[in-house]
């Protein structure tokens, strides 16, 4: 793929001079940040927010990828700023023409504190804490 910054030449795609052959044109490439992900050699990285409850009890997920949705588990007790790792989903390589091996997604779990609490969300936590949780 192409870097950030890199500057690709086309022999004679640029503008000619009045009786003169066409100069060379020069682009240079600027790799746009994308929302979601971010690119680390062949592996794509992500950030997942789940709420405490969830991260508690596990679930699964819906997660866009390169080749459609998936179902990501998130297993039971899975703490803030855990990496949850899908392997050979994220960007294909190439070794001289033929298709080489994939990179992996990396998804970083942020565990979303509640700011306030109902009065029985509470009372559950005070459960928990009794169990020493």
């Amino acid at each position: 793929g192409l870097a950030d910054g890199e500057t690709i030449r086309l022999s004679g795609g640029g503008e000619a001079i009045y009786g003169g052959e066409s100069g060379d044109l020069y682009i240079k490439v600027h790799v746009a940040e994308h929302p979601i992900w971010t690119k680390e050699g062949h592996n794509l990285i992500t950030r997942l927010d789940i709420k405490l409850s969830l991260a508690l009890l596990g679930t699964t997920e819906t997660l866009k990828t390169l080749d459609g949705d998936i179902a990501l588990k998130i297993p039971e007790g899975t703490g803030h700023g855990e990496i949850l790792r899908v392997r050979g989903r994220g960007v294909p390589t190439t070794t001289r023409g033929r298709d080489g091996h994939r990179g992996d997604i990396l998804v970083h779990i942020n565990v979303i504190m509640p700011k306030k609490l109902s009065r029985d969300a509470k009372k559950a936590v005070e459960e928990l804490r009794k169990e020493g949780v």
